[in-house]
């Protein structure tokens, strides 16, 4: 979820659009589960809101 779904309870076309992003990221990655060495509590929140994001799928090149 956008961090601001996680601490707001807050939804709209932006977290749609970050979530559609990270459904995107799963299908690139064959699968593999979105940041999966952590913990989804207060710190993941912590990390998102600082510019913690998901590394590129090792199938996909980088946008210029």
């Amino acid at each position: 979820m956008a961090p601001e779904s996680l601490t707001l309870f807050k939804f709209s076309s932006a977290s749609d659009v970050w979530a559609f992003g990270v459904v995107m990221w799963e299908i690139f990655s064959f699968g593999n589960i979105p940041y999966p060495a952590l913990k989804w509590d207060e710190h993941f929140v912590t990390k998102l809101q600082n510019g913690f994001r998901l590394n590129c799928p090792p199938t996909c090149s980088r946008a210029t």
